[in-house]
């Protein structure tokens, strides 16, 4: 069985710099890096990973915890992208991302008690949910690594990265007021997947009217539930309305795929007879027709930077011991314009088109 030592001696390189490798350091020349693998490849060799672990006394697996259960999980392409971030950034430094989806908060707080008691990770990555204050705290006055997503208690100063959804609302109803329009549609997230101490988009959408000394149009908004199928049936509920929205924003990019699905089967077209905006700007948005106009929001980001974080907490107590606090982040939203928002819905509306 091959030796770390005889892929040293094969890749003309010291066991050092083969494990340097093995680790993902970044530390390494990539023709460096490529002899080693190419070495590691010709020899079969295979570092013992528990030995290690036992070593160090680390397991180099981070758990990653999502309370509400597989589907939010695998049906929403937004989370997913959230997890290959944080996916992409713990495998390039090998760890391994352990997945955890219990049905609710109380639940996760059980996994993730399991998970330290039975020392089966050495961070996690934590989705902030209604109940998890206390857990929060608990990490924090017994150093344990942990990084959050979103804020899981109001006075939440260190280890957290959230995306500003309420600048991502005011950006969007921004615009779209710029074009003209006045009665827009609105679909939020839902509120039970806010983190307890994070403010809806909505927020932002209200401070942009005020800013225009407008009145907001609390009658054209809906709670939405991330998914395709609710918004398609919201679609109807949009047009009902008289005088109905020249204009829509929805928290999601699959909301917006509903809402598009809807409006072409009333044979209404996106960026024509009604404006349509999303707020997560995924990769899958720029190969609709017309191409979707959106709040980019920063999943992968999110999900990378939080991995970024927690290694940095990770490093740090393996090599001195010492607990580290990182001031926590907030990723702003950019807006990003395509082919559903052209203002054309408010001049038709102007010029005396009614359908």
């Amino acid at each position: 069985m091959a030796t770390i030592y005889d892929v040293a001696k094969k890749a003309g390189v010291s066991p050092k710099t083969v494990s340097r490798v093995i680790n993902g350091s970044r530390h390494v020349r990539e023709e460096t890096k490529n002899k080693v693998l190419e070495a590691i490849r010709e020899l079969d060799y295979y570092p013992h990973a528990i030995a290690k672990s036992l070593k160090k006394k680390i397991t180099r697996n981070v758990g990653y915890v999502v309370p509400y259960g597989s589907d939010f999980v695998f049906r929403d392409p937004g989370q997913l992208e959230q997890l290959k971030g944080a996916h992409n950034v713990l495998t390039g430094e090998d760890y391994n991302l352990i997945l955890s989806v219990p049905n609710n908060g109380r639940e996760a707080l059980f996994e993730v008690n399991r998970l330290l008691k039975h020392r089966e990770v050495d961070g996690l990555i934590l989705y902030a949910m209604e109940g998890v204050e206390t857990l929060a705290k608990d990490f924090e006055e017994k150093g344990l690594p942990y990084v959050s997503l979103g804020k899981c208690y109001p006075e939440q100063e260190y280890n957290f990265v959230e995306i500003d959804s309420p600048s991502g609302g005011y950006l969007a109803t921004k615009y779209l007021l710029s074009l003209g329009h006045r009665r827009i549609g609105f679909i939020t997230e839902p509120a039970r997947f806010l983190a307890p101490a994070k403010e809806s988009m909505i927020m932002g959408c209200m401070k942009a009217y005020a800013e225009e000394g407008l009145e907001f149009p609390h009658h054209l908004v809906l709670e939405g539930d991330y998914t395709v199928s609710f918004a398609e049936q919201a679609t109807g509920w949009f047009l009902s309305k008289d005088p109905r929205p020249t204009a829509l924003f929805c928290a999601s990019d699959p909301m917006a795929w509903g809402l598009m699905r809807g409006l072409r089967k009333k044979g209404l077209t996106p960026g024509v007879e009604i404006d349509l905006l999303a707020g997560d700007d995924l990769p899958f948005t720029r190969v609709l027709e017309p191409e979707l106009s959106a709040v980019n929001s920063r999943l992968h980001e999110l999900g990378a930077e939080a991995a970024e974080m927690l290694l940095v907490i990770l490093r740090k107590k393996q090599e001195t011991g010492t607990r580290t606090k990182i001031p926590g982040r907030y990723l702003r939203s950019e807006l990003v314009i395509r082919g559903t928002t052209t203002g054309r819905s408010v001049q038709r509306e102007t010029a005396g088109f009614h359908r």
